[in-house]
């Protein structure tokens, strides 16, 4: 590396999140020095790569966990792909450049859930980048706040992922009546490139906005280009959405279907899109269409390789 790459580290909260997985190499190749938290870490601080230090959330929390390890030049920037309260915590004890923290859409689209469960957990979301917010203008660090709307790349989302693995189980994948809602998936490897973009922009400036995919669908046409694929080789079923609810209801009592509830059949028939021009003129990006690829529902090998095992 030279100099200037030498002076460049990262901070990254959920590393080994579906952005976490296209995020580090990314970082990599533009000369960041990584420092990668994971609950699956190790204990002890654990150098897979020259660049790249995976620790848990409790060891990246002590200021001496990377004595010598530390670039010196200019304070780390902080990625948030886990909790934000994560985040929250490190910039207390860790100075930053600025900030780029993902939170999700669903702070808007689950804020009336019939669900309870949802409507708790999107209530608590919205605390944590309240506290985040505020704790960023109170050091005068920069935040980008990112709300993506479905996000898959590597298999490790619960929406595109979970509805592949239906089509390959059952042979068709339901849907509510003719699931007329409107999604907009965006690739995980698409925000990596956003985050990496968005770190090295100038000026930096507090932001925030949703992100979506590069195009907009309806759900059946989402789920019809799922089952296209070879490997799931499935049809699109249309049910009475009441039915469907109840199925997946039956279906939830299962941990490997546990991501499938009522609440998420009676989304299908609403639009989940949201307006993020701003974003894309802000920061020049241009995310590629859904089209999904058998390559979408696992983890590239270049990726992979700065993983934890």
């Amino acid at each position: 590396m030279n100099e200037r790459q030498e002076q460049r580290a990262a901070w990254v909260t959920g590393a080994s999140s579906q952005i976490g997985v296209f995020l580090l190499p990314r970082l990599r190749a533009a000369g960041y020095r990584v420092f990668a938290i994971s609950r699956k870490a190790p204990r002890e601080p654990l150098a897979l790569d020259p660049g790249v230090v995976w620790l848990r959330p409790e060891a990246a929390l002590r200021p001496d966990s990377v004595a010598g390890l530390e670039v010196t030049g200019r304070a780390a920037d902080l990625v948030s792909a886990g909790p934000l309260e994560l985040a929250s915590r490190l910039l207390g004890v860790r100075p930053s450049r600025r900030i780029v923290a993902f939170s999700t859409s669903s702070v808007h689209s689950k804020r009336r859930s019939a669900d309870a469960t949802e409507r708790k957990a999107v209530l608590e979301i919205g605390k944590a980048e309240a506290m985040l917010r505020s704790l960023s203008r109170g050091h005068g660090v920069p935040l980008l706040l990112l709300r993506p709307t479905l996000i898959y790349g590597c298999g490790r989302d619960r929406n595109v992922s979970l509805m592949a693995r239906l089509g390959r189980r059952f042979r068709f994948i339901p849907v509510a009546g003719e699931a007329p809602g409107r999604r907009a998936p965006v690739h995980a490897d698409d925000l990596a490139a956003l985050t990496v973009t968005a770190l090295e922009s100038e000026p930096a400036a507090d932001f925030e906005s949703a992100a979506c995919g590069g195009a907009t669908l309806s759900y059946r046409e989402m789920a019809t280009a799922i089952a296209d694929l070879p490997s799931v080789g499935a049809r699109v079923l249309s049910m009475p959405p009441r039915l469907l609810a109840a199925a997946a209801g039956a279906l939830s009592v299962l941990p490997r279907w546990r991501g499938i509830h009522a609440e998420m059949v009676r989304r299908q028939g609403r639009d989940l899109v949201f307006d993020d021009s701003a974003l894309r003129e802000r920061l020049d990006w241009a995310p590629r269409p859904f089209q999904p690829l058998e390559s979408d529902f696992s983890v590239p090998g270049e990726c992979l390789r700065l993983q934890l095992p």
